[in-house]
């Protein structure tokens, strides 16, 4: 049987259509509130559990949300509806607490503190959104996170209270490599670490370019020690030497600075260690 004969009953081809309309559709979440999230865009995975455990299908990471906070789904009529998964704070459709509820491209979704709107774009659309999105964040050598989007990070796992530690990486004599082989030489080991960076942690982790020849990477849930095991595992896939300092949340600081003083501290030492040693050589 062919595809025009599959479709000659009215009822087949409205089911197709709607069937068409799901697939050529993409629905996201665009975070409104709290301002520290303000922008970021969730993409229905359907169907699926939202939530802020890294084993859910949308991840929040917002301690207002519970770990397994609410699930979505489109139905047989292409409805799509949203229900609570028993959270500590809540489902919220429009400002109404609910149960099991539909929801529509416009809506206002709350989760806890989180507010979120429901859009809906044709997939071209999201891909193209998708894009100039990566490109605001990322950085456009070594395609690792900029900065402002890892600080970004970096306050959010500590205002959401999550152990996590900061490997603080810089090049050893990116400088020297510029110099006698020219910054061609440089950008590719500068891409060098990079790929080696992003092959050595999980996709979870944070990897970001920080400076000229600095990287942070951020390890959630990994202790100091794991993270240094990581680093050496990054050092292993270069061709070239690098020094790294780390910091651990909350042990070595209740912030940003002075996480990545400790961290520098640390990295400094490690510099000193080697000049120590070519000196004695």
């Amino acid at each position: 049987m062919n595809i025009r004969d599959d479709l000659t009953d009215p009822t087949d081809i409205t089911q197709a259509r709607k069937r068409n309309l799901r697939e050529d559709r993409i629905f996201v979440f665009v975070i409104e509130n709290p301002p520290e999230i303000a922008g970021r865009e969730i993409e229905l995975k359907l169907p699926g559990i939202i939530g802020r455990s890294n084993e859910v299908d949308m991840v929040i990471p917002e301690k207002s949300i519970s770990r397994k906070h609410a699930f979505i789904e489109v139905k047989e009529e292409g409805t799509l509806t949203i229900k609570d998964l028993n959270s500590t704070n809540g489902t919220f459709v429009n400002g109404k607490k609910i149960v099991l509820a539909k929801i529509l491209p416009g809506d206002l979704i709350t989760l806890g503190r989180v507010e979120m709107r429901l859009e809906s774009r044709s997939y071209t659309e999201h891909i193209k959104r998708k894009r100039q999105r990566l490109e605001a964040i990322l950085d456009p050598l070594t395609h690792l996170y900029n900065r402002r989007f890892f600080e970004n990070e970096i306050k959010n796992l500590i205002f959401n209270d999550e152990k996590f530690s900061l490997i603080f990486i810089d090049l050893d004599d990116l400088k020297k490599i510029n110099d006698s082989k020219g910054h061609i030489e440089g950008d590719k080991a500068l891409k060098e670490l990079a790929k080696s960076i992003k092959s050595s942690i999980r996709q979870t982790d944070i990897a970001a370019r920080y400076g000229g020849d600095e990287f942070v990477i951020l390890l959630k849930g990994l202790s100091r020690s794991v993270a240094e095991k990581i680093a050496y595992r990054i050092k292993e896939k270069t061709s070239f030497d690098f020094s790294f300092g780390i910091s651990e949340f909350p042990e070595d600081g209740k912030d940003q600075e002075e996480l990545i003083k400790k961290a520098d501290e640390r990295l400094y030492l490690m510099k000193r260690k080697k000049k120590d040693e070519k000196f004695r050589m």
